[in-house]
């Protein structure tokens, strides 16, 4: 089972091959946006992908990040299916391991 790992609270968990990361974040028991029920349109559960391999972005998540101005470097969580160990943080985790 791949393994996620949330710093900088060094929080990790393993979850089965083919889980919505924004599902894993949620196990994790971190904050994540999901306004739009997944649905891309609202673009806030952006995620930065420290390490590890994702699949390349489709157009579909390319247009909902340019219509709701998120930044290139940022992922959609709601897209991503894990399918081997990463590394993921988001901004606003930085407080949660102080």
């Amino acid at each position: 089972m791949p393994r996620l790992r949330f710093p900088p609270g060094e929080r990790s968990i393993e979850v089965p091959a083919g889980t919505l990361l924004i599902d894993a974040i949620r196990e994790a028991g971190l904050p994540i946006a999901r306004a739009c029920g997944d649905d891309l349109v609202c673009g806030r559960c952006g995620v930065r992908v420290l390490s590890g391999r994702v699949r390349p972005q489709k157009p579909v998540e390319l247009e909902a990040k340019r219509r709701n101005r998120v930044s290139d470097e940022l992922r959609l969580a709601c897209v991503i299916r894990v399918h081997d160990d990463l590394e993921v943080t988001a901004d606003y985790w930085g407080e949660l391991g102080r």
